[in-house]
């Protein structure tokens, strides 16, 4: 004899796909386009050299190469949104394009003269 646990198929949470293990970077996209290689060219930065760690706590690391940063990260907007480093100078907002178990894509708008752009971070696992 079986029965049926409702709990078993229980979807895990936005924070517990985030957490669940570290995101390697993979792609770094602008107007659909992979640009990653000219992000390497222009500024010498490798997306594939990247690894983020976010814990349930609030805090994450961001590591590349030798070199670490780390700071505080929540969920706004509905779990649509993470806002990073919330009250220091360094903060801002990512939209969260996709999240899943192996595929994380965050969107970061930036400011050069005036004009905002926008592009596409993706890590997987």
């Amino acid at each position: 004899m079986t029965s049926c646990d409702k709990d078993d198929d229980k979807e895990p949470s936005q924070r517990d796909l985030l957490t669940s293990s570290a995101w390697k970077g993979e792609a770094i996209m602008a107007n659909g386009r992979d640009i990653s290689d000219i992000y390497y060219e222009e500024i010498g930065y490798d997306i594939k050299k990247n690894t983020v760690k976010y814990d349930k706590a609030g805090t994450y690391v961001d590591s590349y190469e030798r070199m670490s940063l780390s700071g505080t990260w929540e969920f706004a907007n509905n779990d649509k949104s993470i806002i990073f480093d919330k009250g220091t100078e360094d903060e801002y907002t990512a939209k969260v394009l996709k999240l899943t178990n192996s595929e994380l894509q965050l969107e970061n708008a930036f400011e050069i003269d005036g004009d905002t752009y926008y592009i596409e971070v993706w890590y997987n696992r």
